[in-house]
């Protein structure tokens, strides 16, 4: 414990004081980012750093060096390029920079409750560079989804999927022409209130089923969990979940917001199945991507907040990873896994934000 708490303190120190000199602005403020200057690491902090693996604070300078070694740079959206309905303070500028040093720029969320259309349009009303952070170089599990229920050979004339769900998964599906149902709030309602309980004595069930796909979803209840169990039965049915985040990032810091992995946690639970989970850290996410853009994971890397989705989805592929400190994990956790020997879940670079990676001459 001891030792947890002097690596901590120094990786802490680190950050801190590479957030202390380029004074940040808060989320609130939408300042620009001052000057940066170099940061200096102390020789006994660099040699507490060395039992953390390879995490390694980035500045501006460092991180200068750093790029010249990756041609695609995947960035995580929520905690990363925006907060909310905000956004990250010098993110746009760092991916300016980037473009103009010939970088290929992905951006890969976890979240899917809207299209990538819809993400597109909101990168671009934040101030994104709209030409290169369009929907051709956008990915979202609701993308995924669609795509791995096209190439799973699913009959999609005789089949169709129920969908728990928003919109983003809704609109992705049809755009490659899927049948789905059982989304939404109304059926539900009127199923339930006509009811009045005895739905469980006599729940209605619809044919041709071939694929339950679970993501979040507000109206999620009693009786979608209950459908979604007895679909499930049938083992030549398919079970695609999004993702398995817990929680997600929000714009109040003490306020937990539910993710998509409780929901699908529950239909695990009930169903006794695993399903195929498409979203960061797991495989198809990678697969959809190296399809798409044949990336090299040796000259790629995977920046987020998260280090059991960004940083795992990094290291499980083969590419460089970093977290930034303005979403939902911070250093105590790069910490933590290490003490746990969860190598795959500790980054190769930390820095505060993206915008603390501008350097001072751009």
């Amino acid at each position: 414990m001891t030792r947890l708490i002097s690596l901590t303190r120094s990786l802490t120190a680190v950050v801190k004081d590479i957030s202390t000199k380029m004074k940040f602005p808060t989320i609130a403020q939408h300042q620009p980012i001052p000057s940066i200057k170099d940061i200096k690491v102390s020789e006994s902090i660099k040699h507490e750093m060395k039992t953390i693996r390879t995490t390694v604070p980035l500045c501006p300078s460092t991180f200068e060096k750093v790029i010249k070694d990756i041609d695609t740079f995947i960035f995580d959206a929520d905690g990363v390029l925006w907060l909310g309905e905000s956004v990250m303070p010098g993110s746009p500028k760092l991916i300016d920079y980037l473009i103009k040093n010939d970088k290929q720029i992905i951006v890969l969320t976890n979240n899917a409750t809207k299209s990538r259309e819809v993400y597109a349009k909101k990168l671009a009303k934040l101030g994104y560079n709209s030409k290169v952070m369009n929907k051709d170089n956008l990915v979202n599990p609701a993308a995924v989804v669609a795509d791995t229920i096209k190439r799973s050979g699913m009959n999609l004339k005789d089949k169709k999927v129920y969908l728990i769900g928003e919109q983003g998964l809704r609109d992705e599906m049809d755009e490659l022409g899927i049948e789905y149902f059982g989304h939404g709030n109304e059926e539900n309602k009127k199923e339930i209130a006509e009811d009045n309980g005895a739905f469980i004595y006599d729940i209605k069930l619809e044919n041709n089923v071939g694929c339950v796909v679970v993501g979040y979803e507000k109206h999620f209840n009693y009786l979608k969990m209950m459908k979604a169990a007895n679909y499930l039965k049938d083992d030549n049915v398919l079970f695609i979940a999004t993702n398995e985040d817990e929680t997600c990032p929000g714009p109040i810091a003490h306020v937990i917001i539910p993710d998509a992995g409780p929901i699908v946690a529950s239909i695990k639970c009930v169903s006794g199945r695993e399903p195929i989970t498409v979203g960061k850290p797991c495989t198809p996410a990678f697969k959809y991507i190296q399809r798409k853009w044949n990336i090299n994971p040796s000259r790629t890397m995977m920046i987020g907040d998260r280090t059991n989705t960004d940083v795992k989805f990094g290291r499980d592929h083969g590419l460089k990873t970093m977290l930034v400190l303005s979403g939902c994990h911070q250093i105590e956790d790069i910490v933590e896994n290490q003490m746990n020997d969860r190598d795959d879940m500790v980054p190769d670079y930390v820095a505060q934000c993206l915008g603390a990676l501008v350097p001072k001459h751009f």
